[in-house]
Order: structure tokens, then sequence, then C-alpha cells
């Protein structure tokens, strides 16, 4: 309880200054970057001079679209910046792009005058720098901070009907259900992360950083009314990077790292959510925790070209743990904007997750072996137009004949010279289910999937019953921008099953005589306040399916839910 009430205190103390500006990188790390937008304010009187110097900002800025935000790197880089002669002052924005992932912006303001820079800089040495600690031309040593408080509440949550659908499930104390319930999370974090430079002659760097992370959560949540706090490590890494530019313009970089941290492929499809919240943990809907209990990646990436070695140990919650472990490769190209394709490969060689059957037999989920290739194709930067997305995976198992599918397929416009309309996007999803008349297991596992509503958490209410699993989603999508700092997301989606045999998904819907799962309509509500403050809300309405209420006795009622959280980082 005093957990609870030392987050809820910060809060409100912080609630008494901002700072104007865009959201903060903080909240986007690991996201895949769309675009990347160079803006120079003011002229030099040498045109020569004012080109040559773009081009030097461009290479000490070396960030680039269809890769993903490490807020360390975009902190040194900027550094590096800053400390260029003619630069007044440089900074950058982060804002998510309407056709998924984020835009980062960089705007230089530039002089013919020669600037005349501090070598040293920060806390550290007297500086009013906070949140940098320090830095110089070959180290940076920043703090970062981090907190946010929702308010949630639930109509008829699972439908009225908890008592079936959370019977036997090891989380559900005194949960949601018939009726309106409501519940108070929050989170605060703060980290020290470093990176310095061990020879610039090679460009090698060796970077790092650790952050705490507590949580509480008081009323009556999904799951449970228990009032609980709960302090851990969140991400703690160190890594190797290294870079060399040739003299044809050929970029070679590689990166090594170990630790607790964040890890995604693609937007989600298959690897996204490494980390757990709820239960213990608290926090259930705010889901503040992203990193992997251990994640050793080497990353090395020529121009265009990008190959990932990872093996992964996902951080579950104590009460359900599988102690899955997860290996693979990812291989990437893209051509900086338009066009990106990718293959994945992944195994578990452990795990005690378990697969089961209408027959009886319990097969486990060690020995999968996962296949994924994708392909992208964005509209231009400020151009607009049309955008595609589409995946497909096959799973299998050295342990048993198992055959899973999983894929999709997404098209949009993107209205770039529309301020109110931003984008409107149609996706069809399947996840294979389990035909129990064949002796193959057919079930897909979805593994990691997740992340947002925008990405594979599908329906707000919806998800909590049904993951992607043995489901097909016709979903509709809009991105709407009636203020520059303002965006509107409204969904519509209809979701049924792809077999009636729904063994391994919620144990109230083993076996559905027809398979509707349901209908949900939400809209999410986002205000980028400034660059340290970010409201979110939504509401969601979702209609059991003629599937759901016939297995559940006809006794079924329509769930709504509301929410609203802010977060503020330094």
């Amino acid at each position: 309880m005093k957990t609870i009430k030392i987050i809820f205190l910060l809060l409100f103390f912080l609630s008494a200054k901002s700072t104007y500006a865009q959201v903060g990188s903080a909240f986007y790390e690991e996201e895949p970057i769309t675009n990347v937008i160079f803006v120079f304010q003011n002229k030099l009187a040498d045109s020569l001079l004012e080109k040559n110097l773009e081009q030097t900002v461009k290479r000490a800025f070396p960030v680039f679209p269809q890769t993903t935000v490490r807020t360390l790197l975009l902190d040194a880089y900027l550094n590096k910046v800053r400390k260029l002669e003619q630069v007044v002052d440089a900074h950058y924005e982060i804002i998510p792009s309407p056709i998924g992932g984020i835009d980062i912006t960089l705007t230089v303001v530039i002089s013919d005058k020669v600037q005349q820079h501090n070598e040293k800089s920060g806390l550290l040495t007297g500086g009013k720098d906070f949140p940098v600690m320090y830095q110089d031309n070959k180290s940076l040593l920043t703090s970062k901070f981090a907190l946010a408080e929702m308010l949630y509440t639930n109509n008829n949550a699972w439908y009225g009907r908890d008592d079936t659908m959370l019977n036997g499930n090891p989380l559900a104390k005194n949960p949601s259900g018939k009726g309106f319930s409501g519940w108070l999370e929050g989170w605060a974090s703060a980290g020290l992360y470093g990176i310095t430079a061990l020879s610039t002659k090679h460009n090698l760097y060796l970077y790092g950083g650790a952050s705490y992370l507590i949580s509480g959560s008081a009323g009556r949540e999904l799951f449970t009314d228990k009032t609980r706090g709960y302090g851990a490590f969140d991400d703690a890494f160190i890594g190797l990077l290294g870079t060399k530019e040739y003299s044809g313009g050929n970029r070679f970089a590689y990166n090594l790292s170990v630790g607790r941290q964040k890890f995604s492929v693609g937007n989600g499809f298959i690897i996204k959510n490494t980390a757990s919240n709820g239960d213990n943990r608290a926090a259930l809907q705010l889901n503040p925790r992203w990193a992997a209990d251990y994640l050793g990646l080497a990353s090395v990436k020529y121009n265009n070209w990008l190959l990932q070695f990872f093996r992964l140990n996902p951080d579950e919650l104590p009460a359900v743990d599988s102690k899955t472990k997860i290996q693979g490769l990812n291989l990437e190209w893209g051509d900086a904007y338009a066009h990106q394709i990718g293959f994945m490969a992944l195994g578990v060689p452990q795990s005690s997750f378990s697969y089961y059957t209408p027959t009886g037999n319990v097969f486990g989920r060690k020995g999968l072996q996962l296949f994924n290739l994708r392909y992208y194709s964005n509209s231009l930067p400020n151009i607009g137009g049309l955008f595609y997305k589409a995946e497909v995976a096959y799973e299998r198992n050295t342990n048993f004949k198992m055959s899973a599918f999983a894929g999709y397929s997404e098209i949009g416009w993107n209205f770039k010279n529309s301020k109110k309309a931003s984008a409107l996007k149609y996706r069809y999803a399947y996840f294979s289910g389990d035909n129990p008349n064949t002796e193959t297991y057919e079930r897909w596992d979805p593994l990691l999937s997740g992340g947002t509503g925008e990405e594979w958490v599908i329906g707000a209410n919806h998800f909590k019953i049904v993951q992607n699993s043995n489901l097909i989603v016709h979903q509709l999508q809009g991105n709407i921008r009636p203020f520059p700092k303002m965006e509107l997301v409204p969904q519509f989606l209809y979701m049924y099953a792809a077999k009636n045999n729904n063994i391994g998904g919620n144990p109230a819907l083993s076996y559905m005589q027809q398979k509707e799962y349901a209908t949900e309509i939400n809209i999410t509500v986002k205000y980028f306040s400034s660059r340290h403050w970010y409201w979110h809300g939504h509401l969601a309405y979702t209609i059991p399916g003629a599937g759901t209420k016939n297995t559940l006795g006809n006794n079924t009622r329509p769930w709504f839910s509301a929410m609203l959280f802010f977060r503020y980082s330094l």
C-alpha cells in the first residue's frame, strides 16, 4: 500500500509542470521507424557549405527508416549534432505514423557564425542539463524518469459471465463481472543509461543501462480486487556497437547486446510482448513492463540488409511461468522508405507450455519451429497514397505432428494532404484452429504476439477472452487527426472461430456449435500534450456473437469498457 501511495504522490507532484514539444522517445523504445525527416532552419551565405553541413548532420545522426528506436543512441547522436560548429541548437521529435510505426523529425538551427560549445556538460559538471548527467565528445550519461496513472471501468466484464469465463483461472480472485466495476493503476520508473566511445577511429562504442520500476493497483480489476504494489528491475543490459562507412557510401554496422531488454520483430505479429503484467506485479492494463528476462541479440547491418540472431527468455508471471525459451534468426531488406521484406525462423528448445486436444492427448510447445515471411509497402513520406502489409507464418513441432498457419493482409490509404483524415485501412487476419478429426495438431500458437490495439491486441475487450489463435478477423480502422496534437482511432472488428473445436482457448468456449465470437466497436483518443506528457483514452463496446451466446447458455450481456490514462517522462 505504501508503494501505491508513493506512485500517486509522485504523479500529483509532477503534474505541476510541462514543456511544449512532442512525445518523448521513452514511450517508443524499440518501435519500428517509418520516416526520418531532417528540418534545417536558417540559411548559410555559402550554399555549398550549407549543403556539406546538411550531409555532416545526417552522418552524425545515422537514423534510418525500417530500423527501430533506441533512445540512448538517439540522444548520443543528437549530442554529436549539437557540437558541430555551425549548429546553434538541435532537437528531435517523435510522433506515431498514421500508417504504423513512428516518425522522427530532427530540427537543426544553423548559423554562419561559428558556435562555441562546451567540451563537457551535464549535472555532474555543474550544468543545468538534467536529466543529462554528463556528456562530452566521447561519452553520454543520462537518467530517465517516467510514470503513469490510469482509471479503468467495465460494465458486464466477461459478458457478465465471470463465473464461467474465469472458472479455474489461477489469477482470478473476486474479479470483475456483472454490473459496473472500476480500479486505479499507476507506475513509476527511474534509470541510468550511458554510452562511451572505446575507439573514435574505429567508431566502436560500449553502452548499457538499467531501470527500476514500481507499480500498483487498487480497486476491482478484471481478475482481482486485491490492492497491491510491486517493485523490480525492468531493463538491465550492456552492449557493443560498431560502425564503418566506406568511400563508396556503403555502411556497415554491428550491435551485440545481452541482458533484460525489450525485443520485437516487424509489427509484433509473432514477437512483441516479451514481458507480462498483472497478478502480483499489478498494472494489468497499463502494461509497463516490456523487457524480457533475458535477451541475447547480435545484429549485423550492411546498407539496407539486416541480419539478427537472438535468444529470448520472456519475463512471464510466476503463477503461469512456462519457462519458455526462444532462439532464432531474422533477416530483413528494405529500400529505406517504400518496400521492406523479412524472413524469420525460430525454435523453442525449452518450454512446459501444453497443447490440449479433444481426445485427451496433451502435447507441448517444446520443439516448436516457426517460419515467417513478411512484406510491407508504405507510401512515400510527404506524398501519401496506398500502403500494404502482409505476413504468413507456419508452425511445426519436432516431437509430434503439427501443422499450423497464420497470416494477414492489410491495405490502406494515407491521406497525407488532408488535415482531418490521416489514414484508413482494412485488415483480414487468420489464425488456424485444430481439426479434431485429423492426427495432426493444427491450432496456432501465438507465442509473444501483441502490442497495442493498432497492432495485435485484437479488440480492447475481446482480446481478454480470445488471444490470437483459432481466430478469423475482419478489421476496419481509421486514423483521424482533427488537430495537430490529437489523434482519433476508431475501429470496427468482426471476429469468429476458424474451427468449432476451441480446446486450448478459454475453457468456457472449448466447443462452439456456431463460430461467431463477437463484434466490437471501439475508439481511442490520443493527445500529445508535450514532449513530457501524453494522454490516452478509449471507449469499447463488445457484443457477444451467436457462438459465444449459445455456448454460455444465451445468458450474456454486451461488455462496455472505458479508460483514461496519462504518461509523463523526462
